[in-house]
C-alpha cells in the first residue's frame, strides 16, 4: 500500500506540474511550441502550414504524416495563418509580433510577395473576407483596428476602429448569414463584435464571454449558420447572428479554450474546441450533443496536447477530411474525426 500511495503522490505531483506549466499561457520560457495553423494548397496538394514562436512556417502533408517544407524567412514570432486566394493563385498571409500582415507565394519556394504595414503591436487575427465577388483579407491584433486588404496589390481598402473600451482583438472570422457577409471580432473585454464587411458598418455587438474571446468559428451545414464563441472563461457558445441569441453554450474542457474549427465527419457537421485540457473535445453544435473527444490519453496530456492553442481542417483529395491541432507538442496532430468518435455510418444515423 506505501508503494501504491507513493506511486500515486508522484504522479499527482508531475500532473500538478504539468498543469502549471501550461496553465502560464506562453509566458517566459513555458510557451507553446505551435499556435497557429490553417489549411493550405501547395502544387495541388492540400497541406497544413504551422507555426509559432520559433519564427519559421512548417508545411506538412497530414495525410501522409511529414513535414514537406519550411519557410525561414518571417522573423518574428508568428500568432496567426490565413490562406487567401488572388485571382486562382493561393498565397499564405502571416501575422504576428511585429505588426506585419506578410503574403507568401508558397508555389515559389515560400517566396515573400507582399508586407502590409500599419498595425500598432502584435496581430492576433486573420482572415478571409468575400466582398464584391473576390477575396480580400482582414487583419486585427493588440490596437484594436480591423484592416481589410487587397492581396492582389497589398492595398489598405478599408479601417475598422472598434474603440479602445473593447480591448485587444484576438480573434477574427468571416460569417455569412441572411444574404450578408460579415466580419466578426473577439475583444479582451469579452465582447464579439460583426461589422458589415462591403461598408464597414456596425451590425451586431455579442456580450459573450468573461473576458478575452480567443476563438471564433463559422459553422454551417448548408441548412443553417451559426457563429462559435470561446475564451478565458473556458465556455464555447453557439450564436444565431440573424435572430439575434444565443442557441446554445457547452464547456470544453477545465480551462481556456483557445481553438475553434468546423470538423466534417461523414455527414455530421461538428465543431472541435481545444484549450487547456485534458483532451479536444467535439461537439455537435446543432444538436448539443458531445460527440466525443481527442486525445484523452495520458501520453497526450503529458506531452503537451491537452493544451492546444490551434486546430483547423484539412481535405486532401484521397480520404475523409482531417483535422489538425497544434499547441505544446513539439508537432502537428493528425485526427480522423469520424474514426475517433465512432461516428456511425448514414444509413445508420436516425434522420
Amino acid at each position: 500500500m506505501l508503494i501504491v500511495g507513493t506511486v500515486a503522490g508522484i504522479v499527482l505531483v508531475v500532473l500538478i506540474v504539468v498543469w502549471v506549466v501550461r496553465r502560464s499561457d506562453g509566458r517566459y520560457r513555458f510557451r507553446p511550441s505551435f499556435e497557429a495553423a490553417c489549411e493550405v494548397t501547395v502544387g495541388g496538394r492540400r497541406l497544413v502550414a504551422y507555426s509559432g514562436h520559433r519564427k519559421v512556417i512548417r508545411l506538412a502533408d497530414p495525410a501522409e504524416r511529414e513535414d514537406t517544407a519550411v519557410v525561414m524567412g518571417s522573423r518574428t514570432w508568428i500568432r496567426t495563418l490565413c490562406e487567401v486566394h488572388v485571382d486562382g493563385r493561393p498565397l499564405l498571409a502571416s501575422g504576428g509580433r511585429d505588426g506585419v500582415v506578410r503574403l507568401w507565394d508558397l508555389e515559389n519556394r515560400g517566396e515573400l510577395v507582399a508586407s502590409l504595414t500599419g498595425h500598432r503591436g502584435w496581430v492576433y487575427g486573420l482572415c478571409t473576407v468575400r466582398v464584391s465577388g473576390r477575396d480580400l483579407l482582414a487583419s486585427a491584433g493588440r490596437d484594436g483596428v480591423i484592416r481589410v486588404w487587397d492581396p492582389r496589390d497589398g492595398r489598405l481598402v478599408r479601417t475598422i476602429d472598434t474603440g479602445p473600451r473593447r480591448g485587444w482583438i484576438f480573434s477574427l472570422c468571416q460569417v455569412r448569414t441572411g444574404g450578408r457577409t460579415l466580419l466578426a471580432a473577439g475583444h479582451g473585454n469579452g465582447t464579439v463584435t460583426l461589422w458589415h464587411a462591403k461598408s464597414g458598418r456596425a451590425a451586431l455587438e455579442l456580450t459573450a464571454h468573461n473576458r478575452a474571446v480567443w476563438a471564433l468559428c463559422e459553422v454551417s451545414d448548408g441548412d443553417r449558420t451559426l457563429l462559435a464563441t470561446a475564451g478565458w472563461d473556458g465556455v464555447v457558445r453557439l450564436w444565431d447572428v440573424e435572430a439575434p441569441q444565443e442557441v446554445g453554450a457547452f464547456t470544453a474542457g477545465v480551462g481556456p479554450v483557445y481553438a475553434l474549427c468546423q470538423a466534417e465527419a461523414g455527414d455530421r457537421t461538428l465543431l472541435v474546441a481545444g484549450g487547456d485540457g485534458p483532451g479536444t473535445a467535439v461537439w455537435d453544435p446543432f444538436t448539443g450533443e458531445r460527440a466525443g473527444d481527442l486525445g484523452m490519453d495520458f501520453a497526450g496530456l503529458l506531452s503537451g496536447h491537452g493544451w492546444v492553442r490551434a486546430a483547423c481542417q484539412v481535405r486532401p483529395a484521397q480520404g475523409p477530411p482531417l483535422i489538425i491541432t497544434v499547441g505544446y507538442d513539439d508537432g502537428a496532430r493528425v485526427w480522423d474525426v469520424a474514426k475517433e468518435i465512432g461516428s456511425p455510418p448514414p444509413e445508420r444515423r436516425a434522420s
